[in-house]
């Protein structure tokens, strides 16, 4: 940087209270500041730095002052590496090194010398992975933001367990395949976790104490036996593979407030089964914009009216007979003024809330119907035939009558005879016919 920036960048620096100082993109690189312009400055007053959108490769504490400083910004440069190595403890308590070139963090760079740091990110980098000793000594962190690293299977079992007070954490698009239950049971005070974007089918054990949870992008399917008494947000985001969702397995959410499926176009169908308890007592807002479904069941009309904000613009919506209840709720609530009706053709573009009552018809499905009662009266017939024939087949031989070759008819019966009566019997059966000859 050449002289005469340098001392419009210290005109600058001066403006600025004694305790913030924004360096922010300036194009600096570690030698402008260290070197240069750090002489221009009394850091050891600086409580606030921000040096991010610059060139620093690395960032080295024992090149200055940093004794007041509590926030510390170094995000979009090109850090590979940084450390605090020669002061035996500081006052940091934000690091944001965001949208950087790392790819492992040393020992040196979180270590007990930054053993009050509160908020620390890291998203944005080519992390891979992230084992026990990396954030082993930020006991009383709150907020870590591991997203849109490459880290997979990187992260180990014991990786969190000493982050006791983590109240914040995000693991957004970091290509993990599975989270395993070890990851967070000692994060009793986790309240926000975000698992979005990765390809995950099935969601793992959780803190008890979480109140919100960002599921959006996953491959999940099912939402069965979630048990989050405290939870208040579920963020149901852009799901490939969600194409259904029943209330009833929300039920042990008692505390959900805001329930978002937003772009979940593979989305179509929305249901609820009557039951005894109330299912999602503290809903507030339900947000199923730019999704799948062609229609709303009326067993979800008590569900609509006691939720404040419904938000259910851009679904391809089928308005007919089976939509026509929602024009029955609270009038306030305007729902069929949102809704905008895909089909059918002849009132494709209009608003539900404009379309008469008497033009709202179904279709019936009576194509898929006939063929059913055909084949059944079918079946019937053919076995009512085989029957008959079984019957007539089963009927006693010595019931059936026979025709002789003169006019009269003889009829055999049933009768147990022995042999010598059967001679007798025919003997004097053929002196009759000689007779009548």
């Amino acid at each position: 940087m050449r002289p005469g920036s340098l001392a419009c960048l210290f005109i600058v620096v001066t403006f600025v209270s004694a305790k913030t100082v924004d360096l922010s993109f300036r194009g600096l690189k570690k030698e402008d500041f260290f070197v240069r312009l750090q002489s221009q400055i009394n850091l050891q007053e600086v409580t606030d730095l921000n040096l991010s959108g610059n060139k620093f490769d690395s960032f080295l504490d024992c090149s200055t002052n940093l004794e007041a400083l509590r926030t510390l910004d170094l995000s979009q440069n090109h850090l590979q590496r940084f450390f605090f190595l020669c002061k035996d403890e500081y006052n940091l308590q934000v690091l944001n090194v965001s949208h950087n070139m790392l790819e492992y963090i040393d020992d040196n760079s979180l270590n007990d010398r930054v053993p009050k740091l509160k908020i620390l990110d890291l998203s944005y980098n080519k992390l891979t992975i992230v084992n026990e000793t990396m954030l082993e000594h930020l006991t009383i962190l709150e907020y870590l933001s591991l997203s849109h690293n490459p880290i997979g299977y990187g992260i180990h079992n014991g990786a969190f367990w000493n982050l006791k007070a983590l109240r914040y954490l995000e693991l957004r698009n970091i290509s993990a395949p599975f989270f395993s239950a070890e990851f967070f049971k000692t994060l009793g005070n986790l309240s926000s976790l975000d698992l979005s974007w990765n390809p995950i089918d099935e969601i793992p054990l959780l803190p008890m104490k979480l109140q919100q949870l960002d599921l959006s992008g996953t491959q999940v399917i099912s939402l069965e036996n979630l048990y989050l008494p405290q939870l208040r947000e579920l963020k149901l985001d852009h799901m490939p593979n969600l194409t259904s969702l029943t209330l009833n397995d929300l039920e042990n959410l008692t505390s959900l407030e805001t329930l978002s499926m937003i772009g979940c176009k593979r989305l179509i169908q929305l249901s609820f089964w009557p039951q005894s308890g109330v299912v999602l007592p503290r809903l507030q807002r339900l947000s199923i914009k730019e999704s799948g479904l062609t229609t709303l069941g009326v067993e979800l009309s008590a569900l609509m009216q006691r939720v404040p904000v419904i938000e259910v613009e851009g679904n391809p919506w089928k308005c007919d007979c089976k939509m026509e209840w929602i024009d029955s709720l609270n009038a306030t609530r305007h729902l069929s003024r949102d809704i905008r009706c895909h089909a059918p053709d002849q009132i494709r573009g209009k608003l539900l809330a404009e379309i008469p009552s008497y033009e709202l018809q179904c279709e019936y499905d009576t194509p898929i119907f006939y063929p059913i009662l055909w084949t059944s009266v079918s079946i019937l017939i053919v076995a009512l035939i085989f029957t008959a024939v079984f019957i007539l087949l089963r009927r006693p031989m010595g019931q059936w009558s026979f025709r002789g070759k003169g006019r009269d008819t003889v009829t055999y019966t049933t009768v147990v005879e022995s042999n010598n009566d059967l001679v007798r019997i025919l003997a004097v059966t053929e002196n009759h016919d000689r007779n009548d000859e």
